[in-house]
């Protein structure tokens, strides 16, 4: 990455996600869509592109942006995780964190399966996408509410809006 996205600005952060769409271990349309999450979300709120990122909170900024949306916004998930995962994933990189990528990993992996252990407390279930496309979707036996709510968070992420 170039050091252009090093000043840990939300200006840097900006010019960081643009260089992650090119890397061919994230997926495009989610890293564009997280960068224009970060650009609207600033644009809206005035947060400078000088604005240092550590200094954000980001549950704040994201309930300051949902208020100015109104009540009528109805991606305010969409956005709160798409400006989370930006966040972390550019301060990780920042840190120099060697796994900064698993913060945002947005291909599959070249795992052919699940540890045996984890084999018997997770199932795999085929999603019919659209009559092209099934994908497969391995969730825990023991689903709870909370985390079909993180996971709904997760999915939500990776929408893109026309």
């Amino acid at each position: 990455m170039a050091d252009g996205a090093r000043p840990g600005t939300v200006g840097g952060m900006v010019e960081f996600l643009d260089k992650c769409a090119r890397d061919p271990d994230f997926n495009t349309v989610t890293t564009m869509a997280m960068k224009s999450t970060v650009k609207s979300v600033s644009a809206l709120l005035d947060i400078r592109r000088d604005e240092q990122v550590s200094g954000l909170d980001v549950e704040s900024v994201m309930d300051r942006f949902q208020a100015a949306k109104g009540t009528a916004f109805r991606s305010a998930a969409t956005y709160r995780t798409r400006f989370r995962v930006a966040t972390q994933l550019y301060l990780a990189w920042l840190d120099g964190d060697p796994e900064w990528k698993s913060i945002a990993r947005t291909r599959t992996s070249d795992r052919t399966g699940p540890p045996e252990s984890a084999a018997k407390e997770t199932m795999v279930v085929e999603f019919p996408v659209d009559g092209r496309l099934t994908i497969a979707l391995e969730l825990p036996r023991s689903l709870n509410s909370q985390t079909a709510q993180r996971l709904h968070a997760l999915i939500d992420s990776f929408v893109v809006e026309d």
